[in-house]
């Protein structure tokens, strides 16, 4: 798969905007409505290269286009070419309605934005309007508190990715609440917003990008056909759609899991994982005689809670310390963890420390399994948007280390999981 930066550069006259049907002679996507673009090459400026496409493509020059804004960059996956095009998208003011095309557009239109998705276009051209048609740095007071709730999921440290994409959903739906929207698009403009920011509050919490990104996808069609107050239902809706098919999937993984448990021996989990939890309690009470190591998982010490939890249940926990995990490791038959994220490649996103555990259960020939939901499987990573994670909280367990994962579907191989990926993609907004 390639990864191809380009520049896509909306014009706007008397609140109208250009659209470019695509000739026969260009490489990609003929006889498709597009703004103007071109690819960018090396370190090349991208303002430097929209304003040489314009001239070029429609022949306006300098002194006839004024930027209005430049949008924050968006990453679409491409079926058709099996390509993420990496869009530098900008919004300017042309002073002429009148434009003359070159050879890589047959024909040209200035439509109503709200029209918009009734043309062919290019991949997620709409998006990457929405990207430069909206003013974020604008807040309306009304989202205050809802931002406030964005800035305290960024400070937890305490919950799992589960909880946390549960509560992105929430502040969605808070959004939609509070919203002081007289317009639908306006409404959708704020959740964008909000949706941007849960995003950036946990960038290792591949659920929060995923959760939210599909009930974008699922309203997003909406926003200009129904009255604002209908679409905040749509959203109500959808929202509690997504919370009740996320609590299902995370059920169904515990019970896959729970299901391939061992009958006896040793079980070593590490940090606390709502789905190890749950699979550890119906292992344990379908008649299962395992016992449970349970890492200290500093700092935080989340694995404290864990054996907490699961000795309140009747299990069989020994409370260890991190720096133990080699002396008992030949001893085990299973190291069960959650995922925080599981990337294109199949590698792990998880609490730190786990990279060393796998690394020695895989020379001592032990199987680690991370049961997790596919919602966890990073979409954000196959768009090739790598966050940085923070090395004191979080490692990457490389796929060679990780048995399988154990989710609602069942297991995947490490191998299988961009091709999951590949799936969740086409109903995420991106």
């Amino acid at each position: 798969m390639d990864y191809k930066p380009i520049v896509t550069s909306f014009l706007t006259n008397d609140q109208r905007i250009l659209l470019l049907r695509r000739s026969q002679k260009v490489g990609t996507h003929q006889g498709k409505w597009s703004a103007v673009s071109g690819h960018l090459e090396g370190e090349e400026d991208p303002l430097q290269r929209a304003v040489t496409e314009i001239q070029e493509e429609i022949g306006l020059t300098r002194e006839q286009v004024k930027l209005v804004r430049a949008g924050q960059i968006l990453r679409a996956f491409d079926q058709e070419t099996d390509t993420v095009w990496v869009i530098h998208p900008f919004l300017f003011e042309s002073t002429s309605n009148t434009v003359q095309l070159d050879w890589e557009n047959t024909e040209y239109k200035w439509i109503n934005p709200k029209e918009l998705n009734s043309y062919q276009t290019v991949p997620k051209l709409q998006e990457a309007y929405d990207r430069v048609h909206y003013p974020y740095q604008t807040v309306h007071e009304s989202l205050d508190q809802v931002l406030h709730g964005v800035e305290e999921l960024a400070r937890d440290r305490i919950h799992g990715a589960s909880f946390l994409g549960h509560r992105a959903i929430e502040l969605l739906q808070a959004t939609a609440k509070a919203s002081q929207a007289n317009e639908p698009d306006q409404l959708f403009s704020h959740l964008l917003l909000v949706s941007s920011r849960l995003r950036k509050a946990q960038p290792a919490m591949a659920n929060v990008w995923n959760l939210t990104g599909h009930l974008l996808h699922l309203i997003e069609s909406k926003r200009n056909s129904v009255p604002v107050e209908e679409f905040k239902r749509l959203v109500a809706e959808h929202s509690q759609k997504i919370l009740e098919q996320a609590e299902d999937a995370a059920e169904d993984a515990s019970r896959s899991t729970a299901h391939i448990l061992p009958e006896d021996g040793i079980v070593l989990t590490h940090s606390y994982s709502s789905t190890v939890y749950r699979a550890v309690e119906l292992g344990f009470k379908s008649g299962k005689a395992f016992q449970v190591y349970a890492t200290e998982s500093y700092p935080g010490m989340e694995g404290e809670r864990l054996a907490e939890d699961l000795i309140a249940l009747g299990v069989p926990v020994k409370l260890i310390a991190d720096s133990a995990v080699n002396s008992i490791i030949s001893h085990l038959n299973l190291v069960l963890v959650g995922a925080d994220s599981v990337l294109q490649n199949g590698s792990l996103i998880h609490k730190i420390g786990t990279r060393k555990i796998a690394i020695a259960a895989k020379r001592h020939g032990i199987p680690v399994w991370s049961v997790c939901e596919t919602t966890k499987f990073s979409v954000a990573d196959f768009l090739g948007d790598h966050s940085e994670i923070s090395k004191d909280t979080f490692d990457v367990t490389p796929a060679e280390y990780v048995s399988y994962y154990v989710t609602e579907e069942g297991r995947v191989e490490p191998s299988s999981v961009e091709g999951k990926i590949r799936e969740l993609v086409k109903e995420i907004y991106p």
